[in-house]
């Protein structure tokens, strides 16, 4: 499998990569050669087209690369590390013959000059020394002054007799020696790029095989498509959308139909790519009674959405999985949540078993599976379903473990309040919610009660999230 990716890198580094016998199997390189680390839009735009991924030469380049550009393309830079200060300062004493104290330096990353101190013994004062550490710190706030890296060097040769500037940018090594500055430029070994491109390769390689996971299908909606109706037409559009690039996978068709129910295989970046226009065509207005969606939890192939009492809309649910019974068993519980959903929906359970949707809206990611063994014991002892606890959990994340009442609770979970309350009574109960105020409506009316996740509750919800991010 060969990977395109794009060098994008001053001349110097180009000719120096290009020039390597040592290139990785399976990388078709592709450079393209800038003359101004603040100037690569033209660069970044065709190495976005023609290639698979896209590596940086310097952290310049890539700081200030035109960020509106950025893609899924994954784009990629290397780290300035303590290998290159030390090797330069090797190179500056040994080969130059200069002194340590007689040098002047610039780094992007001004952590290294500490652990090469505390590494070799070599001191440098901080008036050696200038740092551009932003380029790691911030997403393009403060743009690279190449000019003020040229005074410098100019003004501690001039001022403290410095005999050698080692600068770390191309463009600032040609300003100094066309102004007959001794200038080198950092070393570095080409391995370090050679090593950033077998990196872009593997993001290339594990995004191409999670595209090629199986996907399944699952559409149904309460008329069928011979019937005249505009529920019946928005199911044939889907339908006709699906069957555009619908794939036969072992053992199956490409799409079949049974018992009102419509199923169709492809694979996960079909359809990543062409969930935009399904959720497009989706978009009806139509609404379904509450009452219905516990009848949704009994729907089977066998079961239409009308025999259990969806009526006027359209449901599809996606599933994603390594063999085709985890795709199906995905893509009907993905079915399951859009038939709950009032009006038109759309679901997908992803090769995680995380819940996404309503697609094409306001999305929310849900996980499925739950292994944490104090949230399984927690839903024990408020008597609920851990998947109630953990959507409760996920509404709570959503608002940075705000405050809440059971209303909007209620709205969020598109429950009646009666039943949101219950379940946050529930948890007081169990000791993870905590009142901790009263909120008086504008209209007249009894004040309702605020409540709050404790403290251990909700530091353990805290790492749940950033864990599955």
């Amino acid at each position: 499998m060969t990977v395109r990716i794009g060098f994008i890198g001053s001349e110097h580094s180009v000719e120096r990569l290009r020039s390597t016998e040592e290139l990785p199997a399976g990388i078709e390189l592709r450079c393209y050669t800038y003359t101004d680390p603040l100037d690569t839009g033209a660069q970044y735009r065709a190495a976005l087209a023609e290639n698979d991924a896209v590596c940086f030469s310097g952290i310049i380049a890539h700081y200030h690369r035109r960020r509106e550009l950025d893609s899924a393309t994954p784009v990629l830079v290397g780290r300035f590390n303590d290998y290159v200060l030390v090797a330069s300062l090797l190179s500056a004493t040994v080969r130059n013959r200069v002194p340590i104290p007689l040098l002047s330096i610039d780094v992007p990353n001004p952590e290294i000059v500490p652990t090469v101190e505390r590494d070799t013994g070599v001191l440098l004062s901080p008036g050696q020394v200038f740092d551009y550490r932003w380029v790691y710190e911030s997403r393009f706030s403060r743009p690279v002054d190449i000019d003020a890296l040229v005074d410098f060097h100019v003004a501690r040769r001039e001022r403290d007799g410095a005999r050698l500037a080692i600068t770390s940018v191309h463009a600032v090594h040609d300003r100094l020696q066309l102004a007959g500055v001794p200038v080198m430029f950092m070393v570095d070994a080409v391995q370090h790029e050679i090593d950033l491109l077998q990196a872009a390769r593997q993001r290339v390689s594990v995004t191409r095989l999670k595209g090629s996971l199986l996907a399944a299908v699952y559409l149904t909606s309460s008329r069928g498509i011979a019937e005249e109706s505009a529920t019946a037409g928005r199911r044939a559009r889907l339908s006709a959308i699906l069957e555009g690039f619908a794939t036969p996978v072992p053992h199956r068709l490409a799409t079949w139909q049974q018992s009102g129910l419509d199923l169709f295989y492809t694979t996960r970046s079909e359809l990543d790519a062409r969930l935009p226009e399904l959720t497009a065509a989706l978009g009806g207005e139509a609404g379904r009674p509450v009452a219905v969606r516990a009848a949704a939890e009994h729907l089977t192939p066998a079961r239409t959405a009308s025999e259990i009492g969806v009526e006027d809309s359209v449901s599809l649910g996606a599933g994603i999985g390594r063999h085709i019974y985890e795709a199906e068993d995905r893509a009907m519980q993905a079915l399951r949540r859009a038939l709950a959903f009032p009006g038109d929906a759309a679901f997908l359970v992803d090769e995680e078993t995380r819940v996404h949707g309503p697609l094409g809206g306001p999305a929310t990611v849900e996980t499925a599976r739950h292994t944490e063994p104090w949230l399984n014991a927690l839903a024990a002892s408020a008597s609920m379903q851990t998947r109630s606890v953990t959507r409760l959990l996920t509404f709570l994340g959503g608002r940075n473990f705000l405050p809440f009442t059971a209303s909007e609770w209620a709205a969020a979970s598109r429950t009646s309040p009666r039943t949101a309350e219950r379940a946050v009574r529930k948890l007081l109960d169990a000791g993870a919610v905590v009142v901790v105020g009263q909120e008086q409506p504008l209209d007249a009316g009894r004040p309702r009660t605020v409540y709050a996740l404790a403290a251990e509750f909700e530091a353990r919800a805290r790492a749940l999230a950033s864990h599955q991010l």
